[in-house]
This record gives C-alpha cells, structure tokens and sequence, in this order.
C-alpha cells in the first residue's frame, strides 16, 4: 500500500513538474516569423497573439497562427503565460572578421512577454561593453527569433575588441555573452575592400577571366571571391559560396549565376555581397536568384548591399542592363545605425562668485577617454584665452565632480567656458557661463553671441526685460529674428534655431526700450 502511495505521489509531482514547465513555456518561445517558415517542421513551438502554437502535420506554416485559417498549419496549446521579463538574448557571435571590419551575429530568443523596443550590439576595446559607454548598432528590426547582424566599421588592425548584443523592452535591458575577437593584420587583407574576403586562398582574390570566370564552375559553400577590379563573366557559375565585389568593380555578366541557397541545400549559402554604392551587374547574361520553398517569396538574403543609402526595391541599384533576373530579392545593410555615445556626458556647470574670486564647478556622468579639461576666459566673449587645467578621470561610469577657482577675477563682466579633451587631442566646448561684478543687473548694457555644439548662435544677456534679438549676415540680410520676453534677474538667454549657417561672421542685435546693442560671432564648422 506505501508503495502504491509513493508511486502515486512521484506521478503527481511529475505532473504538476510537467505542467509548471508547460505553464511557462508561452514565454520562452519564439515568435511566429513569415521569414523563416521554411525552416519549421512538425511539433516546432512558436507564440502569436499571446498564445502558443505547434505545427502540426499539415505543413501550412506560412499561415499566421490563429483562429482562422492560421489552424491549418498550426495547433494551439492551451498554457498561460508567466509574468513579463526583461529579454532573453543568444550568446553573440563574430563572423567574416577581417582588419577594419567585423560581423557581429546575434538572436533574442524570447521577447520575455513584452514588445522589444530595440535590439543591437554594443561592442568596445574593453570587456564587457554597455550601451552607456560603448559604441552601439541599433538594429532596424525589433522581432524575435531570427538571427540578425551589425556591421562594424573603422576598427583598427590587430586590435583586442569585445561584443555583446543586447535587447531591451519595457521590462528591462538585457545582454547576451559577449564574444571576443581580435581584427587581422593589415598585410594579410585586400587594400582595396573592407569585407573580409578569403585569406585561406589567395586564388580567390580577383581570379583572372581566362581560366576562372570564362569556365564552368561551382563556387563552393566555403569559398569567397572577393572581386576589387573590373571583369567579364563569360561562363556558366553555380554560386553555393560567396562573391563580394568592393572598389567600385562592375562585372560584366555574359555568362550566367545560379544563385543556390536553402531551396537546393540547407548548407548552401550562396550570397552576392556589395561594398558600397557603385559595384554593379551588368546584366547582359543571365541571373537566377534563389527562392523559399514552397515558392512564393524570393530570398532577400541571397545579394546584400552596404550602401547607406541603398533601396532594396530599386533593381538598378544593383543591376545595369536591361534583362529581368529570375527569382531576384535583395536586402540592404548596414540595418544597423551607430550611435557614438558623447565623450564626457556633462551634467551640470556653474560660475559664481565667491570671496577668494569666481567658483567654477562641473559634474560629468560618465567619461571615455577624458584626457583634461581646460578653462577658458573671455572678457567679451569672442577672445579666449586658457587659464587653467583640471585632469580627467579617463574611462568613468560614476559622477564626478570638477571644481577650479579663478582668484585673478575682480571686475566687470566675465564668460567661462569648459574645453574638454580627449587622449586623442579631440576636444569639444561646454555652454558659457558669465559672472558680473557689477550691482546692476537690469539694464542693458551687454551681452555674449557664440556658436554652440549644435552650430546654433546662443546669446546669453546679462539683463532681463523684453525685446528682439536679430541675426545678420554681413551683407546686412537678417537670417532670423527672435522676440524674448524675461524677468529672471540671472539675465536672458535664447538661440537662434538656424543649424546650417555657412563659416563666417554674423552679428547679433538686440533691442530692447530704447537701448540696441551689437555683437560679432564667427561660425566655424
């Protein structure tokens, strides 16, 4: 009877196991993807509509998962779903490294129950990369469950690098293992195309017309052919590898390409990749691209092309000639958009006077590469000069702050401005700040015209009031006017919205009751 007790027990406790598991299973699924549904078979798992479904015998899995005719290739299982999470993200991968490139290749396994926001990379010269500090590829896409990559660029030639994908929705950000990789030796790549061609066999860049491209051949799933110069292809190519075309080459197509890729062979990857925006085909031969099985969509991966301002429906962008490719599709890369977060985030800075002399304090939030910062005067805010320097923290998540002490101060009007610097000696200005050491702050008397990050002219007046402000080119046209309206006994400021002003000086007028007053700013880009 105990025996039959601890039986009946260990059925329950696999039961209820079994139906925890089942019960959580919605959310570590992937979504339903149309791009992919060839890949899906029989008892696959997919979520859609906030529900899971498995493919059943059918095979109509081209069809959305639903209630309607979406039940023809798929079966809904009744389970509910756990509380949202933050994302769950694959390990990232690096592929086609070469010396001044790289592939990041990532994946969301499940959106955690929550719309993703943003997926992407993060990737840096220091382990463990964060979106905050590092250099980030934003992904175009958002979805689930398909494999997706960045291209990154301007890395430097033997270099130690790292990588992360990330994944964020309402719940949280998420990273995925990093990899590492280090970019190869300049001697060892093609000076004249930044994708990575085949290094393993030199025959493979630029292979001659005689005797490779005007003979039958198979281009095998390992082998890339990197073409940087102009050639013919006279003869019939089965395409199961790749070919990148960089440095602008045209290929005189005569011949014909097969394009053989996942409708053939799973293995097969038969791609045509283009460096930038004026590699073309010249499509007097004969093109036959690649398509999904069943038919019904072409294969968009089967010719990719890095140029920033590539359509994908645009055949001439990738084609010259007149001749129709048969199963042709294209997808445009970089999908990705990098953000290069600022070198010294700048939280606040303030000038006040004090008893010793004039008080500058400044905060940063986070810092990269933060060589010094350098303090700059001006007593009409066109001259500058430095009067001190304060060493930065380098590389910095925390807040930091910054104080310098100007005892030289004593009278009059006077503007400050931060200069920090990079250990690469490229710097950029914070906003000016101005003290007066006289009582009066209500009449107007001056003000300080300069150009902004943003290439705006700022003016900051040290009275308050109404009045208009007037930007004016030098050949007397007024660009833009502003009307300001200001009882802040600190002063007024405001900023022209023009961002596209050509170099060189302009004035700035403000009349305010009966005063004008003039300034010279010079616009440098």
């Amino acid at each position: 009877m105990n025996i039959l007790k601890n039986y009946i027990t260990i059925i329950l406790l696999g039961l209820m196991l079994s139906f925890s598991k089942e019960s959580k299973g919605q959310c570590s699924n992937p979504a339903w993807d149309y791009n992919v549904y060839a890949s899906y078979s029989l008892g696959d798992v997919v979520q859609n509509g906030g529900s899971d479904w498995t493919a059943n015998s059918n095979g109509q899995y081209y069809r959305v998962p639903s209630s309607g005719s979406g039940s023809w290739g798929w079966t809904i299982l009744n389970v509910t779903c756990s509380p949202s999470s933050a994302p769950f993200v694959d390990a990232t991968l690096v592929r086609a490294n070469y010396c001044t490139t790289s592939f990041p290749i990532g994946k969301i396994s499940n959106s955690g129950g929550a719309t993703i926001i943003r997926r992407g990379f993060v990737y840096g010269g220091s382990s463990l990369p964060t979106v905050e500090n590092n250099l980030v590829l934003v992904d175009a896409s958002t979805s689930v469950g398909d494999e997706f990559e960045g291209l990154m660029e301007n890395l430097t030639p033997e270099t130690d690098y790292y990588v992360r994908t990330f994944a964020e929705n309402s719940e949280g950000r998420t990273y995925g293992t990093q990899a590492t990789f280090t970019t190869r030796a300049a001697s060892v790549c093609a000076t004249d195309c930044d994708l990575a061609c085949d290094i393993t066999n030199p025959n493979l860049l630029n292979p001659p017309e005689i005797g490779y491209w005007n003979t039958p051949r198979t281009i095998g799933i390992n082998d890339t052919v990197c073409v940087t110069q102009n050639v013919s292809i006279a003869s019939t190519i089965i395409l199961q590898g790749m070919i990148k075309i960089c440095n602008k080459a045209q290929l005189n197509l005569t011949g014909t390409i097969d394009v053989a890729n996942r409708s053939t062979n799973a293995s097969f990857r038969g791609q045509i990749v283009y460096e930038g925006c004026d590699e073309r085909f010249s499509n007097a031969g004969g093109y036959t691209g690649e398509y999904y099985i069943p038919i019904g969509a072409n294969d968009p991966t089967q010719m990719i092309s890095y140029c920033a301002d590539c359509n994908e429906n645009d055949q001439t962008q990738f084609f010259k000639g007149s001749d129709v490719p048969a199963y042709w599709a294209a997808t445009c890369r970089p999908t990705s958009t990098l953000i290069v977060p600022l070198p010294v985030e700048l939280i606040s800075f303030s000038a006040n006077i004090r008893e010793e002399g004039v008080l500058l304090e400044w905060s940063t939030g986070a810092e990269i590469n933060n060589s010094h910062f350098e303090i700059e005067l001006s007593y009409d805010g066109v001259n500058w000069f430095k009067i001190g320097l304060v060493e930065g923290s380098g590389n910095s998540t925390q807040n930091i702050d910054y104080k310098f002490l100007d005892n030289s101060a004593s009278e009059g009007l006077q503007y400050y401005r931060l200069k920090q610097v990079d250990f690469d000696n490229s710097f950029q200005y914070s906003t000016v700040k101005h003290v007066s050491f006289d009582k009066e702050n209500d009449k107007p008397t001056s003000f300080i015209a300069f150009q902004n990050q943003n290439n705006q002219v700022e003016v900051q007046a040290k009275f308050n009031g109404m009045g208009e402000a007037y930007l004016i080119d030098t050949r007397g046209r007024i660009v833009e006017t502003q009307t300001f309206v200001s009882t802040n006994k600190n002063g007024t400021k405001l900023t022209f919205q023009n961002t596209s002003l050509a170099n060189g000086v302009y004035f700035v007028k403000i009349k305010s009751g009966n005063a004008l007053l003039g300034q010279k700013v010079q616009i440098l880009k």
